[in-house]
């Protein structure tokens, strides 16, 4: 997927006087001018509505509003656009308004309003490639959105998709996303600058095909993707997003970004590897690429931690490969780490856990931010985006 361009839909008003011939004192008939246009100069993708109407207000020779004046609503090229309604009457305050639709043009549109007596008043607006559109949208907020054909067809594949994006302060975060419809929901999330940090299908695997993604990370430009699990699913959604606790979720993953530090406890409530002398653990969930190093801690004075790294199969039910493990740092350091050096561009689960069976008690969870073993080495990075195009298909075929 290319990099996303930043388009932000903005009416800015303009004062447009046109004069023209007519009694326009009578109501009903004719106007003397035009002024007080608003909604010119925005730009949303095709298939959707322009956020702001188009407004005029008509006068009469002596300035006054006139009520009853028809305006007639149309667009070049022809076809590019439609109205809600396509034409209008001013009201009391000698106002008319419309909504305008895109269409499947790309491009400059101009849209004129015909009001008898004077010129044709012109709104310029912009089309854009949905794929190249970014939503403005505000933490913490709920939105209604609707997947339509008309939006981007992410790779050709068929996934419709609508993308939103945010900014969250300075600081780290720890935030869910929610994405609620009658169709099974698909979310991935980037960063501003453009790696892929996070997707998920169910927010219970299988069972609940409503979407969700916990996830601690810094401050920063983000952005949504909104979709369908199947290729080709049009309709309605709502997606939300809001605060949540610092603690990690025991057996169903918190995805974490590098640079992040989490302070959590092992509890016997978490999740467990047996039924008998079980030790307990959290899981939190990565993405790496190849060509880097992924440094992970797990400190504690109240029990022994041990870390295990795993790479995560979607195309096998989210099965997880062992590639890392450390119980002591040192032979005096009962603290754990690892520093692996990624071969594989993944998804990674890192079982936050205890040495010994049974044990529970407070640790903090650390990803170093640096991706190397040393300042002075500069390791290639492939491109988060092209890893992204190919395993689109990949990680949604886990449930089918």
């Amino acid at each position: 997927m290319k990099q996303l361009g930043r388009f932000v839909p903005v009416a800015l008003a303009a004062m447009v006087f046109a004069a023209g011939c007519g009694n326009g004192n009578g109501p009903g008939v004719t106007a003397a001018s035009v002024t007080g246009i608003a909604g010119a100069n925005q730009t949303a993708p095709t298939g959707t509505a322009l956020a702001f109407p188009l407004s005029l207000v008509a006068l009469g020779s002596g300035g006054q509003p006139v009520q009853g004046v028809p305006v007639t609503w149309s667009v070049t090229p022809t076809g590019s656009a439609t109205f809600n309604p396509l034409t209008s009457t001013t009201d009391a305050s000698g106002s008319a308004v419309t909504n305008v639709t895109t269409g499947t043009f790309i491009g400059a549109i101009n849209i004129h309003a015909a009001v008898p007596g004077v010129p044709d008043v012109v709104y310029n607006e912009t089309v854009v490639d949905p794929c190249f559109y970014l939503a403005p949208y505000t933490f913490g907020t709920t939105v209604n959105g609707i997947l339509s054909s008309a939006d981007c067809n992410r790779s050709n594949f068929g996934y419709y998709y609508d993308f939103h994006g945010f900014t969250l302060p300075a600081g780290q975060h720890n935030i869910r996303i929610s994405m609620h419809s009658t169709f099974d929901t698909w979310l991935d999330f980037w960063s501003g600058a453009g790696p892929y940090i996070a997707f998920d299908d169910d927010s219970i695997l299988g069972a609940q095909p409503n979407s969700q993604i916990d996830i601690v990370l810094p401050g920063a430009d983000y952005i949504i993707g909104a979709s369908s699990f199947d290729p080709r699913v049009t309709g309605s959604y709502s997606l939300s997003t809001s605060t949540r606790t610092t603690a990690m979720n025991g057996c169903r993953q918190v995805w974490v970004t590098r640079g992040v530090s989490v302070s959590d406890s092992i509890t016997t409530s978490d999740c467990a590897d047996s039924s008998v002398t079980p030790h307990y653990y959290d899981v939190a969930r990565i993405i790496v690429f190849a060509g880097t190093v992924l440094s992970i801690a797990e400190r504690s004075t109240a029990m022994n931690p041990s870390l295990a790294l795993y790479k995560v199969r979607p195309d096998s039910g989210y099965r997880r490969h062992l590639v890392a493990a450390n119980d002591d740092s040192s032979a005096t350091n009962t603290n754990a780490f690892i520093a692996f050096a990624v071969d594989t561009s993944n998804i990674y689960d890192i079982i936050i856990g205890t040495s010994a069976g049974g044990e529970t008690g407070a640790y903090t969870f650390d990803v170093l931010a640096s991706t190397t073993l040393s300042p002075r080495v500069s390791a290639p990075r492939p491109s988060a985006r092209d890893w992204w195009r190919n395993a689109g298909q990949v990680l949604r075929s886990s449930k089918r």
